[in-house]
């Protein structure tokens, strides 16, 4: 008897040293096989979004593809802007889709070299297309914006009460549009492709759009990810693969 658990303990030493000349480590291939890198998103859609407990959206797709070509495991997690951007620094998430000029992203990130992206925001109007091209063309004026977006920077310079804007506060691009033609306010914050969707295909004749600004969407990867510098480059190469 007690050879037979001698030999058995012989035999999972023995097992335990295979698995670290093959790189293995103490839970073997399983556990390999299960690491990978966290994804983190904001609820942002038609680009990133959460239905029925998974990830979806066009970015979330295009990474999808990148990821499957450069052979990276990952899961995805949404979380607000503000916990995500931290979050990104820290090491929480380690990779990011989205703009780079994010104060928490200073000396904690690797960005893409070129965009993988770009979204487009424009003001929107019933009747004429309104006269934006700059923040300071929204001053004492009522906006029509959603929850959460933070517009590139726009929000945080609307917010301050001493450019006088009012901001009517709507909760998807379907309601922002019927807030908008419901005469609520005289200008509509929007991005190009949730229009779209909220439009649905139907012609808005009295509906005009006046672009306002260009955002480019890089591949932010915290310099806390696991070999960063790498898994950037993969990233970047499995972007190029599936243009």
């Amino acid at each position: 008897m007690i050879a037979y658990v001698l030999g058995g303990v012989r035999r999972a030493l023995a097992a335990g040293v295979l698995g670290a000349v093959l790189g293995l480590g103490a839970f073997g291939a399983a556990d390999a096989q299960a690491q990978g890198i966290k994804l983190g998103y904001v609820e942002f859609p038609p680009y990133t979004q959460t239905e029925g407990g998974v990830a979806k959206g066009s970015l979330i797709e295009a990474f999808d593809k990148a990821a499957k070509a450069a052979g990276i495991a990952y899961t995805a997690e949404s979380a607000p802007a503000r916990r995500l951007f931290a979050g990104i620094a820290e090491g929480e998430f380690h990779v990011f889709l989205g703009i780079k000029s994010v104060k928490d992203f200073e000396g904690t990130t690797l960005v893409s070299a070129a965009p993988i992206s770009r979204i487009e925001l424009n003001a929107y109007g019933v009747g004429d297309a309104p006269a934006v091209k700059a923040k300071e063309d929204l001053t004492g004026k009522a906006v029509i914006a959603l929850n959460g977006y933070s517009y590139g920077g726009w929000r945080t310079w609307m917010e301050d009460p001493a450019n006088k804007v009012q901001i009517v506060e709507a909760r998807t691009a379907d309601q922002a549009l019927q807030l908008l033609q419901a005469g609520r306010a005289p200008v509509l914050l929007q991005y190009s492709l949730p229009m779209q969707q909220a439009l649905g295909g139907k012609a808005a004749p009295d509906l005009k759009a006046a672009p306002v600004q260009t955002l480019d969407v890089y591949v932010v990867v915290s310099k806390k990810a696991p070999d960063a510098e790498a898994l950037l480059a993969k990233l970047e190469s499995g972007f190029k693969a599936n243009p």
